[in-house]
């Protein structure tokens, strides 16, 4: 498919436009006085405060070692990425060819002279005599609207370059198996034909009615497609991430290879795992953009209807592939586990297709003082239905020694000295009988008690006012299925924090709830910000509810 020549082509890679839209968002959390992060101009690339400082880039990362497994998409797409698609997805559009030649820049810069990056620049906007008879609300769900587009074109600009400089080098094919080669890339000239498809339409309709365009209705028309190539690719995610680790680790012809293509300056000094990781940023900022359009649009117009139509298919669309993604794991730990475990009680088949893995770990059972040994170390294994209670043996083994139904547990915090010494002590009951468990920090404590209470009650953000709210000002991701992922700038509300630098909190655009560090947020102490925060997490909520 040919591609259009646009006016508003965007010549700034997606992970330059992410990091700039994340810290003018943490700037406008951080300013009492600001209304709406497009009542400013964005934030200019000057120096940043410490505290905005990019964030360990994803590529960085550590990654978990996965056992060998078969990849339940490799029967569907094991060739290459650019070959037919199968008959249950729908039309794919050719990859667009590549783009015509730009001058590279040696570093990371806005340039407004390419292309404008608020729709208020555009001359014939700016120019135009209706332009002043907007009021300011009008304005601003125009900008954002005009966001979606300029950051699709950024994101197409980035797949671009994977697409054409990472996945199509002939380097890089002669040293990958296709097994491999599947993992690595998994569906990303189909996530790119997309793309250019998306931002054709999107460009159109700017160009049709400057002044009044809307975006939501072909969100919307685009979610079935986007549906086909970001399942797959998002579930591919934890392949993905092993496959890379283990050729950079194994492959040193890999290695050498990808590093010579990074050096390149249309990579603009980005590594390769910056690209492979934007699909997953770009899904996920889409469904933030169309918060903000269902925000300030007027609500009983079709506008709102469209917005919000747009807004829970794009949520469907995320939930469905963390759901995905989450099945996948669990299938796989539980396999792992079924191997290592022997019963000493009544033996529970544990692989099955509904069971998550919600925390696990070591604890110390304070037992009898009038044994001789009067403590002992076990290992808890807490699913979304079961609790196993077991003694850990040498090579990874587990012994269990108790189970029982997660609907007959109950967790209570317990403050009582032992040996002149305050412990982190807390109370599990289950099978009519009560353990005292002690962990090494309040954390381990707090979020064994947090995950045996679930599930949580939902926030009702009309009278969440009290709560504590905390952003973030570090990307985080979850290690353990309790913790909680965050992108910087996400706001949370707090629940509770340890005294080790653990906090609880629910994440305002998705009602999620888990335990993030300290050390990755910061507390907003502007009470107008946090009202607003409410007030527009309560709209999002109410708007939805009512369509």
């Amino acid at each position: 498919m040919a591609r259009r020549n646009s006016k508003f082509y965007n010549s700034q890679l997606y992970q330059e436009y992410s990091e700039t839209a994340q810290n003018r968002e943490i700037l406008s959390q951080s300013c009492s006085d600001a209304l709406s992060i497009y009542e400013e101009l964005p934030v200019p690339l000057s120096p940043v405060p410490s505290s905005l400082a990019p964030s360990l880039p994803p590529a960085r990362r550590p990654l978990p070692r996965l056992p060998p497994v078969i990849h339940p998409h490799s029967l569907s797409h094991s060739g290459s990425t650019s070959s037919g698609t199968s008959a249950k997805f729908l039309p794919i559009p050719q990859p667009p060819q590549a783009p015509p030649a730009r001058p590279s820049s040696p570093r990371l810069s806005i340039s407004l002279t390419q292309s404008p990056s608020l729709w208020q620049e555009i001359p014939e906007v700016r120019n135009s005599a209706e332009f002043g008879e907007l009021t300011d609300d009008q304005r601003r769900l125009q900008e954002v609207q005009f966001e979606v587009v300029t950051s699709e074109a950024s994101y197409c600009r980035s797949l671009d370059i994977v697409v054409d400089h990472f996945v199509k080098s002939k380097q890089l094919g002669e040293l990958l198996t296709t097994q491999d080669r599947s993992w690595l890339f998994s569906r990303l000239a189909d996530v790119r034909a997309i793309s250019h498809s998306f931002l054709s339409k999107l460009e159109e309709r700017v160009e049709s009615d400057m002044m009044h365009f809307t975006v939501c209705d072909i969100i919307a028309r685009h979610c079935q497609r986007f549906k086909k190539v970001y399942v797959p690719y998002l579930t591919n995610q934890s392949y993905q991430d092993a496959t890379y680790q283990r050729l950079m680790d194994e492959n040193h012809g890999f290695r050498r290879v990808v590093e010579k293509l990074e050096r390149s300056p249309v990579c603009q000094r980005l590594p390769l795992r910056s690209f492979l990781i934007l699909p997953f940023q770009r899904i996920t900022r889409i469904k933030l953009l169309v918060q903000n359009i269902v925000k300030r649009t007027a609500q009983g117009t079709e506008e709102e209807v469209q917005a919000i139509k747009a807004m829970k298919l794009l949520e469907r669309l995320i939930q469905e592939s963390n759901d995905s993604i989450t099945q996948m794991k669990s299938i796989e730990s539980l396999v792992s586990l079924s191997a290592r475990v022997d019963f000493e009680c009544r033996t529970l088949p544990l692989v099955s297709q509904s069971r998550r893995l919600v925390r696990e770990g070591p604890v110390t059972e304070i037992m009898d003082f009038s044994l001789k040994e009067t403590e002992r170390s076990v290992y808890l294994h807490l699913f979304n239905d079961y609790l196993l209670l077991s003694l850990n043996k040498e090579g990874g083994r587990f012994t269990v020694i108790d189970h029982a139904p997660v609907s007959e547990l109950r967790a209570e915090n317990c403050r009582v000295k032992l040996h002149s010494l305050e412990k982190n002590l807390f109370r599990l009951h289950l099978n009519k009988k009560a353990l005292l468990l002690c962990t090494n920090t309040q954390g381990d404590k707090l979020r064994w008690i947090s995950a045996v209470s679930r599930p949580h009650p939902v926030i009702d953000y009309s009278t969440a006012q009290d709560f504590t709210q905390m952003q973030c000002i570090r990307a985080f991701v979850a290690h353990q299925p309790d913790e909680l992922s965050l992108e910087k700038a996400e706001v949370i509300l707090v629940h509770q924090q340890s005294s080790d630098g653990w906090v609880e909190g629910t994440r305002l655009s998705d009602r999620h709830r888990g335990w993030t560090p300290e050390s990755h947020l910061e507390t907003i102490a502007s009470l107008r910000v946090r009202q607003r925060n409410l007030l527009d997490a309560l709209k999002i909520t109410t708007a939805t509810a009512a369509v």
